[in-house]
This record gives C-alpha cells, sequence and structure tokens, in this order.
C-alpha cells in the first residue's frame, strides 16, 4: 500500500489500541492484512485468537471485546474501517470482496471467518432498509445478508452501550458527546492500568479529543507512535504528581466485566425460573418474584430443579434442612 504524508491510517491507530488491549490475554491483532497472496495489502484489522489446541475464544478473551466482537465463533474476524465517512454501497461491496479473496488466502472454512465493517458514523435508516440490515443482539449490532453469500455485521459505535468493553472502540464514535462518555467510562474503569502500552495510548487519545474530535481534520497525519507519546508525557506527570493511594485506587476492568457477566447469568436464570412456575403453577405472586430477583444463582437453580416434584409454589421454595 502506497504511504502518503499527512493521511491518518485509521485501521494503524484503532488496530495499535485494539493490539495493547487484547494480545496480553492471547487476541493476535494485525493492522496490515494480505487478502490475496501478493501485495496490495488492504487497509484492515485482522483479530484472531492464539488459543493452540482449544476451540474458540476463551471467556478472559470474550471480557476484552467489545459488543459486536464478543458473541463471534469464527476463529478470524476480518475489519473495515468507516471512520471520516459514511457507509455506502461501495463500502458494503469492498467488504464481500476482502471476505471472499481472505478466505481463500488464508485457506479458511466459511466458519473460520466473520467480516466486519465499524462505522464511526450512524448510517441513516433508509440505507439500513434498503439492504435489509437487522439489528442483531446490543445496541448498535446490525447484519447484512448479501444474496450471494455470508453474513456481513456492522457495528456503528455512535450507539453501542457505555460499558467498559466498548468504551477503547467508542472513544472513535462521530458524535464528541459519545467520545467523551467513552473515556469517562474508561477512567472509571481503570481501563489505563490494564498495561502502560495501553495507558498511554488511551490517555493519548484523551489528550487529542480534548482539543477536537479524534475523527476531525485536525486529525490527519497521526501515527499511534505520536499518540502514545503524548500519553506517555501525561501519564509520567501523572504518576510524578499524583499520591500513591489514589493513583491505584481505581477498580480494575476485569473485576467489574466479570460481575457485569455474573448479574447478566443471575438474570437470565431467573426469567427462566419465573417462566417455568408460570407454566406450572400459573400467576407467580409477588412475594416469589421478589424472592426470585434476590436469590443468588445457586439458590435459582435448586428451585428450577424441585419444579418437577413440587405440588406447589411452597414446596419450591420451602427451605431443606
Amino acid at each position: 500500500m502506497e504511504e502518503k504524508d499527512g493521511v491518518t491510517y485509521w485501521h494503524r491507530l484503532v488496530g495499535e489500541m485494539l493490539k495493547v488491549l487484547l494480545e496480553p490475554v492471547g487476541i493476535e491483532v494485525r493492522s496490515e492484512v494480505p487478502v490475496v497472496p501478493a501485495p496490495p495489502v488492504a487497509d484492515l484489522i485482522l483479530i484472531q485468537h492464539r488459543n493452540v489446541g482449544k476451540k474458540g475464544w476463551t471467556d478472559e478473551q470474550r471480557l476484552r471485546l467489545a459488543d459486536g466482537l464478543r458473541d463471534l465463533e469464527a476463529d478470524q474476524v476480518l475489519v473495515e474501517l468507516k471512520m471520516t465517512e459514511s457507509l455506502n454501497d461501495d463500502a458494503l461491496m469492498q467488504i464481500l470482496i476482502y471476505d471472499h479473496l481472505y478466505l481463500k488466502a488464508a485457506k479458511l472454512e466459511r466458519n473460520q471467518l466473520r467480516s466486519i465493517i465499524i462505522s464511526s458514523i450512524t448510517s441513516r435508516k433508509e440505507f439500513l432498509a434498503r439492504h435489509s440490515c437487522k439489528p442483531v443482539g446490543p445496541a448498535g449490532i446490525y447484519e447484512y445478508m448479501p444474496t450471494c453469500s455470508g453474513v456481513v455485521r456492522l457495528i456503528f459505535l455512535n450507539e453501542l452501550a457505555d460499558e467498559p468493553q466498548n468504551a477503547p472502540l467508542k472513544c472513535f464514535a462521530s458524535r464528541h458527546d459519545e467520545q467523551k462518555k467513552a473515556f469517562e467510562t474508561m477512567s472509571h474503569a481503570g481501563l489505563f492500568k490494564l498495561s502502560v502500552a495501553f495507558g498511554q495510548i488511551v490517555v493519548g487519545l484523551w489528550r487529542l479529543q480534548m482539543k477536537s474530535a479524534l475523527n476531525s481534520p485536525e486529525m490527519e497525519g497521526v501515527t499511534p507512535e505520536y499518540v502514545r507519546q503524548l500519553g506517555k508525557e501525561w501519564l509520567d506527570l501523572l504518576v510524578d504528581t499524583t499520591p500513591e493511594e489514589e493513583l491505584f485506587s481505581l477498580p480494575r476492568l476485569e473485576h467489574r466485566l466479570v460481575q457485569e457477566r455474573i448479574d447478566s447469568e443471575q438474570k437470565t436464570e431467573a426469567k427462566m425460573l419465573t417462566g417455568l412456575l408460570q407454566r406450572r403453577f400459573g400467576i407467580v405472586p409477588d412475594w416469589a418474584r421478589e424472592k426470585i430477583a434476590k436469590a443468588k444463582s445457586s439458590s435459582l437453580e435448586e428451585w428450577s430443579l424441585r419444579i418437577f416434584d413440587a405440588q406447589s409454589l411452597d414446596d419450591v421454595f420451602a427451605d431443606k434442612v
């Protein structure tokens, strides 16, 4: 790919962010992806796990992946970025071509590869409707199913939920308020402490965002090296001037994400138990719903097993000696 002075290669900048975030947990991130056996190289990011001898992504890896990525089962994810312009027909056609070429070049089976477009700007509803793009899963995630083959996932950064796993990507959203919320989330979750390299790039991007939107014309020519240097300078100053007990008081990202996953699983279990009780006994009274809402996962599992032998709600919730 021919280099041009004064141009920001967004796949390298976003790729560097993902690289320092994901590689410590065994996920490889490449910003130069050969989609054919010989050059040129496309402006793409490739994300793949390095779980030798294991199938699929680990729970630790999924914790660091954003919505729209964390639920995928494919071993490799090919990502095209749309940072300064809206998603259009050409972009959809291009990702399909990249998908086909890389599938052949890497000698992968269809289920081993998923292709994604991450867009800073949210597409108009008319565009999504015209291409039959349907929302799937969490906010901001859509899928495009072309008549030829395959499924292309679309991730719109402005729409992603304000959660720690989404914040590293959301700081590249087109709306300034969404960028600001992303940095606030990263600060609250203590993401800059995940590693020195990740902390430097997060803080460097934050300093640029304070001046202007990250995808504005002022960002032209910005490199990952420049961003990390900005972050290093600020973090060095922070370490020198902040008391140690304050510097290390923020919660770790993994702790918050693990708790969120536990809470989500318990809500699912509670919903399933309530449905089973309705089918077995009819209307579930408020006292039973309240008991379910406050219960731990182990209790929910125990009550679910009792349903099949219980003759009443009291039998389900009775304390066993």
